[in-house]
């Protein structure tokens, strides 16, 4: 039966002190993100209790109802039947500005808000890369034919760019002009710029040293350059008549910063990301075993926090440093062992509605890749099979560290890709994967009761 969504909206708006309380409302991959006029208003108890309501959580200043693969019907039924504010572009009253200028640095939101309005481009891209390369495993296609050329620019071109769609982002989110930025990461890519790489003479700017490097593909340079842009912006907005800010703002922003980024920003980040990508390898060179294992057996438990988004920007750095990455590919069976445990716990469960939630995200981690409905709806109240699938997927991440399993491809991993893992991560990727979707179908058939969800 097809679920009523009117019905959970008006359930969730009521729950959360009504849609005058709701300054703002976006929604990522599973959650409906709130952003409250009055935080006490909610009703936490009642509201984690609603019918399609998996979990409700305070994070990042924002009151997070995990719906799950539902979210966007969800979202859609909010919007159709309440009068509220979409993605954040509410005016920001005095309260807010408070709460803000007190409010704790938060990593995870910070890199989540940058790098996951356009993962799915990213994923969607990476996918295809793996197709090529399986295409060129099996010589059905050449890498000399102009097919495989065309092909290729559709895929590479994301990541070749990826400047300009961090430029936006990070505009965004750090509260300057996106555009303005998306400006400053198109002279960093400009042809003549980057041709003078190669020049036989130095390069200088008004009479300083400029040390030349790729800026295609790279992360840090314009994520801090969009810092910059937005603080001086800010502050020029200040002390520029009103008169004159649609003017000189702009072009004193881009005189100033793109100098300041050649010079400095992109130098020192160009260094960091290389020093960054060499400890993290130097470690799991060293100490491969433990090194695979934590990653692999903490990343579930990482999720549950947000904190994993902090790996993407060391991700995205080792793919422009090394041209490829060993922190993922560690991950590898996570998706496959707890949807092979959650499914495990759809067979047993003798209740309708726990196996009606249970397989659904069976179905979202196996072929969507999106884990957050089995960890909060079901794992998170099956500790002892949560921890289990855990240390499957840690022997997982042990076996992908010894045997060095890498990816020169940004690939989402789920049933639909498991082509391209193979391709990609090598047979080691594969076993990693069995390891994980054994184990945790066994522990999840083994060790679930339905006293469990009642906890």
């Amino acid at each position: 039966m097809a679920k009523d969504y009117k019905a959970l909206a008006d359930q969730v708006i009521a729950n959360v002190g009504g849609a005058e309380n709701v300054a703002s409302l976006t929604h990522c991959v599973t959650r409906l993100r709130f952003k409250l006029k009055d935080a006490s208003k909610v009703n936490k108890d009642v509201l984690s209790k609603v019918p399609g309501v998996i979990k409700v959580m305070e994070a990042a200043g924002q009151l997070q109802v995990v719906i799950g693969t539902d979210v966007t019907d969800a979202y859609d039924a909010v919007l159709a039947n309440y009068n509220i504010a979409v993605g954040g572009e509410v005016a920001v009253d005095d309260g807010e500005k408070a709460e803000k200028k007190g409010g704790k640095f938060n990593l995870a939101d910070l890199v989540s808000g940058i790098f996951m309005p356009f993962m799915g481009a990213f994923m969607g891209s990476g996918l295809l890369k793996g197709v090529l390369v399986l295409l060129t495993t099996f010589n059905i296609l050449s890498k000399a034919s102009s097919t495989y050329t065309i092909l290729y620019a559709a895929c590479d071109g994301v990541f070749y760019f990826l400047p300009f769609f961090l430029a936006y982002c990070a505009g965004k989110k750090f509260g300057g002009n996106p555009f303005i930025v998306m400006g400053i990461a198109a002279a960093m890519l400009y042809p003549n710029f980057a041709a003078l790489s190669s020049s036989e003479t130095p390069v200088t700017f008004l009479g300083l040293p400029v040390t030349m490097i790729s800026y295609s593909s790279t992360v840090l340079p314009i994520i801090v350059a969009a810092w910059v842009e937005s603080v001086l912006e800010k502050w020029l907005n200040k002390v520029l008549p009103k008169v004159l800010r649609s003017i000189f703002t702009p072009l004193l922003v881009t005189v100033i910063v793109f100098p300041l980024v050649v010079l400095v920003v992109g130098p020192v980040t160009d260094i960091v990301g290389k020093v960054l990508a060499n400890i993290i390898k130097t470690g799991l060179d060293t100490v491969p075993l433990l090194g695979g294992f934590l990653m692999a057996a903490l990343w579930p438990i990482m999720i549950i926090f947000g904190v994993h988004w902090g790996i993407v920007p060391i991700v995205m750095n080792n793919h422009a440093v090394l041209g490829y990455d060993y922190i993922l590919p560690l991950t590898v069976g996570t998706n496959f062992g707890i949807a092979a445990a959650v499914f495990a716990i759809a067979l047993k469960s003798k209740k309708a509605e726990t196996k009606e939630m249970a397989m659904t995200s069976a179905v979202s981690a196996f072929v969507g890749g999106v884990t957050e409905p089995a960890i909060y709806g079901i794992l998170m109240k099956c500790k002892t099979v949560f921890g289990a699938v855990c240390l499957a997927n840690g022997i997982g991440g042990a076996i992908c560290g010894i045997m060095h399993v890498t990816r020169d491809v940004m690939i989402s991993v789920n049933g639909l890709t498991l082509p391209a893992i193979a391709a990609v991560y090598g047979k080691w990727g594969i076993v990693a994967i069995v390891i994980s979707m054994v184990a945790g179908f066994v522990a999840g058939y083994l060790m679930f009761n339905d006293k469990m969800m009642e906890e």
